[in-house]
């Protein structure tokens, strides 16, 4: 009996689909590598199906089975990744988007507990209707999922003042290989040995599947202050984000971008003059006070204000930019390339962490821009975009290796982290076992220990087989 039919005597047959355009939608994330992979009709492996389960119930009988029968599995949420994290070829793909509901919020502790397949807008659209924000605000919130969130430790563009996904985990449900549900308690903290659910957190499908979480939830912010502040150098910019972490300002938004991410950003803007450029926001009580202060604080020049009102409205058209140009419709051409490296450093090594990527990386795109946003009191993340128009999908597929084996080199020897919320997936896997040192032997032993057969999402992470 094929695995679609023992499943569909298992979960029922309208859960189970087979139809070749699911197989072929379920069969990568949105990566670069996938979306050239698509374009160029380079042939791929398919899934040999997509399981929609819509209990947590349901989802422990799957990878029982999976674990019986030493079926790999590949977890699904919306699929927005960027880093190969979703290969499923001859996997059996378990869709969570059926796994859609808020199941309560609590308002005296400020805490919401959902489904993992609950899509961004709709948990922000629940909170809202309670005065309350999540403050997890994704580029691919649209299309992105609170278990995806989890799975890939994700970290949200306003992480200055609401922290990333990790900060706002109260208690969390997961179903091991096997089918053994796990449910952490809800209590603001504990000191009861190791915190083995966090286990799950960036796991990225490779040590089970997390099926609820429990979430920290603010009030909707009744006040927003923003600026916009121009330096003559990035240096200048960076030492100005560094004061305003370590300020205590709590500011919301922190985005600095170098002269050739700012040409990106204003290149619907012929009036703006590209430069280094800062957009700020501070909200709720104080929030021009501090804004004020930041400015002062960052010895720039006040730029145009509403500069921040653009980037709010459109904050998220990136997402749609990338599949556009990635189909070969946009400016770059039809062999257009794309693709996005995030890492993250110390204040102290962020310059070098800069320089040493940004002149690497310039010799081998038609632009390497950064930004710097992410900001801690001890550093921040930069990120970078490339771009170059190609002569062809072939060249194409060239460059784009060349781009990661000399971004992910550069970062690790100037200190960097590899990922700072982009996770790893199978596109940095290669570079992790340098990332980790010895702690790479504990994640193995971790993985061996949970899941004996290798079956979940093999090959993220560098974990099993690809």
């Amino acid at each position: 009996m094929k695995p679609a039919d023992e499943l569909a005597d298992l979960i029922g047959p309208h859960r189970v689909g087979s139809h070749p355009a699911d197989l072929h939608r379920h069969a990568t994330d949105r990566s670069t590598s996938a979306l050239l992979a698509r374009r160029a009709g380079t042939p791929y492996d398919l899934p040999q199906c997509v399981v929609r389960p819509h209990t947590t119930e349901q989802v422990a009988q799957v990878l029982e089975w999976a674990q019986r029968t030493r079926t790999p599995v590949v977890p699904y949420g919306g699929g927005s990744g960027v880093s190969d994290g979703i290969v499923s070829g001859g996997a059996v793909v378990i869709e969570l988007r059926a796994l859609n509901e808020i199941l309560d919020f609590d308002e005296k502790s400020r805490l919401v507990r959902t489904q993992s397949g609950v899509l961004g807008p709709d948990l922000a659209k629940a909170l809202r209707s309670w005065g309350q924000t999540l403050g997890h605000e994704p580029q691919s919130m649209g299309i992105s999922t609170v278990g995806g969130w989890v799975a890939t430790r994700a970290s949200g563009q306003l992480s200055a003042r609401y922290g990333s996904i990790e900060d706002m985990i109260s208690g969390l449900e997961a179903v091991l290989p096997g089918g053994r549900v796990l449910r952490s308690k809800t209590v603001p903290r504990r000191a009861t040995g190791p915190d083995l659910a966090s286990l799950m957190v960036g796991s990225e499908g490779t040590l089970g599947i997390v099926t609820e979480v429990t979430l920290k939830v603010s009030p909707l912010p009744t006040e927003r202050a923003n600026r916009c502040v121009r330096f003559q150098h990035m240096a200048d910019g960076v030492a100005a984000c560094r004061k305003i972490a370590q300020s205590g300002l709590a500011p919301t938004l922190v985005r600095l971008y170098d002269p050739e991410d700012a040409a990106i950003f204003l290149r619907n803007m012929p009036e703006e003059t590209p430069g280094t450029l800062l957009l700020l926001s501070f909200e709720e009580a104080g929030a021009v006070q501090r804004a004020d202060q930041a400015v002062e604080l960052s010895s720039g020049v006040p730029g145009d204000d509403s500069l921040v009102d653009h980037w709010w409205e459109h904050r998220n058209d990136a997402v749609e930019q990338l599949m556009i140009l990635m189909s070969g419709e946009g400016v770059l051409g039809p062999h257009g390339l794309v693709d996005t490296i995030e890492v993250s450093g110390t204040w102290s090594g962020l310059r070098e962490l800069y320089h040493s990527m940004k002149d690497a990386l310039s010799e081998l795109a038609d632009i390497a821009a950064c930004h710097l946003s992410h900001i801690y009191p001890d550093g921040g993340c930069l990120y970078f975009t490339l771009a170059s128009a190609c002569e062809d999908d072939a060249v194409a597929a060239v460059v784009l290796e060349r781009w990661w084996e000399v971004g992910m080199e550069a970062c690790l020897q100037a200190g960097g982290s590899i990922s700072h919320h982009h996770g790893i997936g199978r596109r940095k896997a290669r570079w992790l076992p340098e990332e980790l040192g010895e702690w790479w032997d504990v994640l193995r032993s971790v993985k061996a220990a949970i899941d004996p057969h290798g079956i979940m999402n093999p090959g993220a992470l560098g974990l099993g087989a690809s």
